[in-house]
């Protein structure tokens, strides 16, 4: 036998589907939390978050995620108008970006908790009074946590969120209700256990299910370091979902771009890039996040070398089963 045909029968394994879909960009401009102090470059008003998110449209994004603060950056505890003026800016100029404002108000009412029907109706109505496109889906924690400070100085309460079946379901019926796909936003372990034992196995949540994990976001989530805890964290959280979800990734802190690499790699459908999360561009330097550009830019092109291509916006929202308003 020839050498050439003795060597001709190796490598022919099938197609690895992993990566065989188009990924979707979510950015998040702000939070509640990180400061100017912090990171100079730190959106806080409308205009300002508006500014990032256009930028960011145009290296690739397709989801826009915020925060509503004031010119202080305090957390604004309960008013839906800085959400409408940074969304009527950002639809003039990227009309088919998806709207996925936070609705995690503190709470007017003693006792009530961040995710519950009293504390986000009015700011849910409020955005739907203006059309369905400033609010097509929305952020939802599923895991109890209570913030170490008040998020405003008029706030004598710090912020919390305490998950019981029966409040996480009256949540989520009120938002998918609404015509708004819930995103639940799985810190931990207990939260993807609590969306499956409360929301999927009574059948109250909708297929497909949109669950994203994020390791290493503020307070209540695990660390993402040191290496390679928070890979290994990252796969075992992908292997726990339930069947029929569109799984997406906010990865907070210092390590976010080597975690935020392997779930690309890993085959997951939303990605979430921006300064809610994160301050450091690398986890190895202390070179700060600019722009919001600069890691959508960076995550796109990382993204197209390994072969996956962007999804468009009408693309996310057919992954997502989200009807496109006109």
């Amino acid at each position: 036998m020839s050498l050439a045909k003795w060597r001709w029968p190796v490598h022919l394994e099938s197609k690895n589907p992993t990566m065989d879909k188009k990924l979707c960009i979510t950015v998040c401009p702000n939070g509640a939390l990180i400061t100017r102090e912090q990171n100079p470059n730190q959106p806080y008003t409308p205009r300002e978050i508006a500014q990032q998110a256009i930028a960011a449209y145009k290296e690739g994004a397709v989801m826009l995620h915020f925060h509503a603060r004031d010119e202080q950056g305090y957390n604004i505890p309960s008013d839906a108008r800085p959400y409408i003026e940074a969304i009527e800016l950002v639809l003039s100029e990227c009309p088919d970006m998806i709207m996925c404002p936070s609705i995690s108000i503190q709470p007017k009412k003693t006792g009530a908790g961040l995710y519950e029907v009293e504390t986000v109706q009015e700011v849910v109505d409020a955005l739907l009074k203006r059309g369905r496109r400033f609010i097509e889906t929305t952020v939802i924690t599923p895991v109890s946590y209570v913030s170490p400070r008040p998020i405003h100085p008029r706030e004598k309460e710090a912020p919390k969120t305490i998950v019981t079946p029966e409040k996480l379901q009256a949540e989520a019926k009120f938002i998918q209700d609404k015509g708004i796909k819930p995103e639940f936003m799985a810190h931990n372990f207990e939260a993807i256990e609590n969306v499956k034992e409360y929301l999927t196995e009574t059948d109250i949540l909708k297929k497909p299910y949109f669950i994203s994990m994020g390791p290493g976001m503020h307070k209540p989530s695990p660390k993402t370091y040191p290496d390679p805890w928070g890979m290994i964290y990252l796969i075992n959280m992908k292997e726990n979902m339930p069947p029929y979800t569109v799984i997406g990734t906010s990865i907070g802190g210092r390590n976010w771009l080597p975690i935020t690499i392997l779930a690309i790699m890993l085959g997951v459908d939303f990605i979430r890039v921006g300064m809610e999360d994160s301050i450091w561009l690398y986890p190895h330097k202390d070179e700060k996040i600019k722009s919001c550009a600069q890691v959508t830019s960076k995550i796109a092109i990382i993204a197209k070398e390994l072969g996956r291509e962007l999804a468009t916006p009408d693309e996310a929202r057919e992954i997502l089963s989200i009807k496109k308003q006109g």
